[in-house]
Parts: C-alpha cells; structure tokens; sequence
C-alpha cells in the first residue's frame, strides 16, 4: 500500500477495502491482519482528523500511508502537514507514550477510555495508546519544515510479520494456570491438573502449539531459544498423555532446528514428579532442565 493526497472517510474505506484485497494482506495470519488493520485505520484517522490543510499540489505537502514488508518486519509510514503550535504537546504525549512500559501503557488506555472527552476532543489521544499498544514498539517520528508555519509530521510504526496470538488460561484447583505468551517470550504451564474433561482442556493448547510450530519453523532467524517451564505440583494419568503429547510437539520443533528447551520443575524431595519429567524425557527422546523449588 501507498497513498499520497488528500484522506477523507470516503478514501479511507477504499484504502481500507484495497487493503484487505491484497495477496500479503490475505496470507497474515489472523492476528497479524487485524494489528496491521487497526494500525493502518488508527494512522488514517489521526491523520483525516488532525491534518493542516495547505493549498498545494506539491506530494511533499500531501498526506501519505504507506505499508511496507522488510526483513519479516511490517513498517507502516504516515505522514502529514501540521500547524507549528501542534508540535510541542505532539512531542509530550508521544515522549510519555514511548517511555512507559506495556502496564502503564493499558493504565492510560483504561484511564482515558473512561474519561469524559470536552467539546473540543477529538477521541482524547487514545489513537496513539492503540498504536502502542498494537504495534509492541516505540513509535518513531519526525518533524521537517515545510512553508511558513507549518511542519510535516511522519511516524514509523514497525510490527513483527509473524505475530502470534497468546493463550492465557486461569488456574483452578483442579487445572493448571496456561501462559503462553509469544511477544512476552513467557511459555509456562503450572499448578494441579485434574481438569474434568482432559481431552477438551489440553486441546487448545495443542492446537495453539499447531499454529506456533507454522510460526516457528517459518521463522528465518531460529537463534533465539524459546523456553518451555512445566511446573506441576500434580497430574492424574489422563492430564500426562496430554502432557506427553505436548512435548512431542516440542521434540518434533527442536529435531527440526528450533530453539526449543523444556525446564521441568519440581518441589524438592517430590522424587515422583522429578521420575515423571525423567520418564517423558526418555519417552520423547528430548533432554530437559531439570529445576528444583523449595517447598511451598
């Protein structure tokens, strides 16, 4: 995608729809089209509602998004003319945005979201929040002169090609707390599992395990290690087939050149639990980390 020239809502629909007609558009996973929609939606919005208007048909002066794939990195450009005296609180809410962490960042989307907005507000800065947020990046910006009194504003706003959606499950007392969290590079199973239906609670995991091997293997830099913790303080028979059969996913990734390591964790004197990762190891043919915890 690359636009130049004026951006109304009209133009914003056919963009939008264009966009989405694209073959590189369509082959993203799921998660990855709707970051890189709502990315391009939030850019073309700041941009119909806060662009100066400057009489001119020189490109330099018009608007622009452009959407671009480089080294497995998507880079989304935009740029527009703004009034001189809208730079500095530019420059403050884009500063605070680009120096909080991903917890203070929700703190300010929740914060402003239940603000009610004046008169004058238009949607109270939540546009660069979401970009934030969406993107798991700094937003990279810039100011160049244009004619007297006004600037040209660009933003860079890079997001991984292969973005993964997490899987967070909650523990219970009879099912284990599930953290699997790509961005965060967080993959960890914990607690008592003794869940009612086994069948139906492990097969969202190896389901989401699926579509991150696609993701894994796809990926050309395999280097970084993805590391796997189970720490159960208990498991019936029926939850360690499911748990064997998640660790021949992860055997199968790493006979294939990925980065896979598996940390077993296990309560100090819990020589049961300590034999049941010794046991999968073998079974698997995959050697673990074996970590001893204190006591609870």
């Amino acid at each position: 995608m690359n636009y130049h020239g004026p951006v109304d809502l009209k133009v914003i629909d056919l963009l939008l729809n264009n966009l989405k007609k694209t073959k590189t558009f369509t082959a993203f996973n799921k998660t990855t089209g709707k970051r890189v929609y709502s990315l391009v939606v939030e850019c073309l919005e700041n941009i119909s509602k806060h662009s100066a208007f400057i009489s001119s048909e020189d490109p330099r002066m018009q608007p622009r998004v452009s959407v671009t794939i480089e080294n497995n990195k998507i880079i989304i450009l935009s740029g527009n003319p703004l009034r001189n005296d809208a730079k500095d609180n530019l420059v403050r809410r884009l500063e605070l945005i680009n120096q909080s962490d991903e917890a203070t960042l929700n703190t300010m989307y929740e914060n402003k979201i239940n603000t009610d907005l004046k008169n004058n507000e238009k949607c109270g800065g939540l546009g660069f929040l979401t970009i934030a947020l969406k993107s798991g990046n700094k937003i990279i910006y810039s100011f160049n002169p244009l004619t007297k009194g006004y600037l040209y504003f660009e933003m860079q706003i890079t997001l991984n090609k292969y973005t993964m959606r997490k899987l967070i499950i909650d523990q219970t007392s009879f099912s284990p707390k599930v953290i699997l969290d790509p961005e965060k590079k967080i993959y960890h199973i914990s607690g008592e599992s003794r869940p009612p239906d086994v069948q139906e609670f492990y097969n969202q995991i190896l389901s989401w395990l699926d579509t991150f091997s696609s993701h894994l293997i796809n990926m050309e830099d395999k280097k970084d290690p993805v590391i796997f913790n189970f720490n159960f303080e208990y498991f019936n028979s029926s939850s360690g087939k499911c748990i064997l059969d998640i660790c021949k996913v992860l055997a199968r990734l790493h006979s294939k050149e990925v980065n896979i390591n598996i940390n077993w964790h296990y309560e100090k004197d819990d020589d049961d639990m300590l034999l049941a990762g010794k046991e999968i190891s073998r079974i698997v043919k995959f050697p673990f980390e074996y970590i001893e915890t204190g006591v609870k």
